[in-house]
């Protein structure tokens, strides 16, 4: 017991730890923390607090064993504290650029309206090349081919291309309704016989005109070349007899027993110079381009082939359309699209743009390549009515020509209906008591026909349908 009693009292407890830390940094003063009051130090928290504090100030030989616990829970929470700042920072940097690049992703004013304006010439282009091969066009097509620019919906640019089309025909109505009065006035005029019946006219051939005119400007290029050469070649040669009349001339100031050597090289120079030049007026003239091409680039030696200067050469005098660049494929020149090259402004051409607005949809088609009746029966095929495709065919056949209509006519395009389709058809309208004009016929062959009794009467309609599937076939 005396054993552990001396060995207890040697070992300092947690104030008296503390008491000598405080004393060291005071100086040596002593201080009395017990003094502090009742509760000053109640458990290890305290002593813990206190040594963290003298470590935060630098005090050396803290003993306590809590000390450095304390401390590096202390650096462990500024440690946190930092960490989490930073983290906080980061999160409000990556934000920031998030938004900036979001903010750089969109088009500006500028982008879109370009990609507006090039969108509507491309749907435009695009209705002409239906027109030619006899298709109407829908908007959902423009969603198919990829022409709906990227910040607009289809039903945004849908409407685009509608209000487009309407103010231009606002804009510039006094100028289409004098080109329809030119065309109706074409239309209807009358022309008179110039020439006698079955004689054919002369019709000039601008090709074989072309041809006569471009090689008259090639003679005339060859001669004015060749005159060229002959008058250089001729420059030569004044200048040789000069020469040898100078030396003539010297040798009789100036005689020597070689005279006679003399002239005689002289004969042989003058012979010399009358072949040069009769063989520069024989050979042609080179072409201003191979001339081009034979010489050497600047910079670059005689054996070195200056292939670059010779392609730009070729084609200096050549104007590209913007966006597009020359590329050689297969020993060909073709035109491809740049890619690297800045996106250009296509000019709108919608002169001859019709829409057409139905129950499901509107169409658009080019008059100029396409008849307005046949948009209009394209526009009925279109709309998916067979009622009223038949009656307005029917109708239409007995008001222009007149003419019953073959029910066969509306196997053909734009309609594609079946025989059954017909009759079917045929069965609804007399169904629906809506078109008592209708009526049908047959020829002696069974071909049926159908007619409108506001343009002629039974008898004509049968007249006439019995002639075009009999009697017609049989005069060929």
């Amino acid at each position: 017991m005396a054993a552990e009693e001396v060995q207890k009292a040697s070992v300092p407890t947690r104030e008296e730890a503390l008491q000598e830390t405080l004393t060291e940094k005071a100086g040596g003063e002593g201080v009395d923390v017990t003094s502090c009051g009742e509760g000053a130090l109640v458990d290890g928290d305290a002593a813990d607090a206190g040594a963290s504090a003298a470590v935060e100030a630098g005090a050396p030989g803290v003993a306590s064993t809590g000390a450095p616990d304390a401390a590096a829970a202390g650096l462990g929470a500024a440690d946190l504290g930092d960490a989490s700042g930073a983290l906080g920072e980061g999160e409000s940097a990556d934000n920031a650029d998030g938004a900036a690049q979001a903010q750089q992703a969109g088009p500006t004013p500028e982008e879109r309206e370009l990609a507006e304006n090039n969108a509507l010439a491309d749907v435009f282009d695009d209705v002409r090349r239906q027109s030619s091969d006899s298709q109407l066009v829908v908007p959902s097509r423009w969603v198919d081919l990829g022409l709906v620019p990227g910040h607009m919906t289809a039903d945004e640019f849908e409407m685009l291309v509608y209000e487009y089309l309407e103010n231009y025909r606002r804009d510039h109505k006094d100028e289409i309704a004098a080109e329809k009065a030119e065309r109706a006035r074409k239309a209807n005029s009358v022309r008179s016989a110039t020439r006698a019946v079955g004689v054919p006219p002369k019709i000039p051939n601008r090709r074989l005109r072309q041809i006569e005119e471009d090689e008259k400007a090639a003679v005339e290029k060859a001669a004015r070349e060749t005159s060229e050469a002959k008058a250089a070649s001729g420059d030569a040669v004044t200048d040789d007899i000069s020469a040898v009349a100078a030396l003539g001339a010297k040798n009789a100031a100036a005689p020597d027993p070689s005279s006679h050597a003399s002239e005689a090289q002289v004969e042989v120079a003058e012979g010399a110079r009358a072949s040069a030049r009769t063989d520069a007026m024989e050979s042609p003239a080179p072409h201003v381009s191979e001339a081009a091409s034979d010489a050497p680039a600047e910079g670059a030696s005689a054996s070195e082939k200056p292939d670059a200067a010779a392609d730009d050469g070729l084609f200096s005098s050549l104007k590209l359309p913007e966006g597009y660049k020359l590329v050689e494929l297969e020993g060909e020149y073709v035109l491809v699209p740049d890619e690297d090259a800045a996106p250009v402004k296509k000019e709108i051409h919608c002169e001859h743009i019709v829409t057409l607005v139905g129950q499901h949809s509107y169409y658009l088609y080019d008059s100029d390549l396409m008849t307005k009746n046949y948009a209009h029966w394209a526009f009925l095929a279109a709309e998916d009515n067979p009622l009223a495709t038949f009656v307005d065919c029917v109708r239409e056949d007995g008001r222009v020509y007149p003419r019953p209509f073959a029910a066969e006519d509306l196997a053909n395009p734009p309609f594609h209906m079946s025989a059954s389709k017909v009759e079917d058809t045929w069965a609804e309208l007399q169904k629906s008591g809506e078109y008592p004009d209708i009526e049908r016929c047959e020829a002696s062959n069974g071909d049926v026909y159908f007619f409108s009794t506001l343009y002629m009467d039974r008898t004509l309609a049968e007249s006439l349908a019995e002639y075009r599937s009999v009697e017609r076939l049989s005069n060929v």
